[in-house]
């Protein structure tokens, strides 16, 4: 990887989505409010990791997941539930580098995204 770390965050919470570029201002990073504007800005552009949420409006986290996997299947994807349940044990589960449940610390984060770049 060469330059700074491209990252996408997605959640339907504007604070979440403040946070997490406040925390990885050393980053280069963009976000979205729903699975819709994301396919839209992963279709423009290339990034390394993508956070996302799973329950938001319209389509889900999970369909998400499945369409970024099918545009660039070496996407690294962490997702951030504030719902264990939500956690699927199915097919999905293994396009998931890590799952993390809200609240989550800012190491917590930190690490795994960083360990996305192995």
């Amino acid at each position: 990887m060469s330059g700074k770390p491209r990252l996408l965050f997605v959640d339907d919470e504007p604070e979440i989505l403040e946070l997490l570029v406040l925390m990885f201002r050393d980053c280069e990073s963009q976000t979205a409010l729903n699975t819709e504007s994301a396919l839209e800005v992963l279709r423009r552009e290339k990034f390394d990791v993508l956070v996302t949420d799973i329950k938001m409006p319209g389509a889900g986290g999970l369909s998400l997941i499945d369409s970024a996997k099918k545009m660039t299947p070496d996407l690294a994807i962490i997702v951030i539930t504030g719902h264990y349940q939500e956690m699927p044990e199915d097919t999905t589960s293994s396009k998931v580098h890590r799952w993390l449940l809200k609240p989550f610390s800012r190491e917590t984060i930190r690490v795994a995204v960083m360990s996305a770049f192995g």
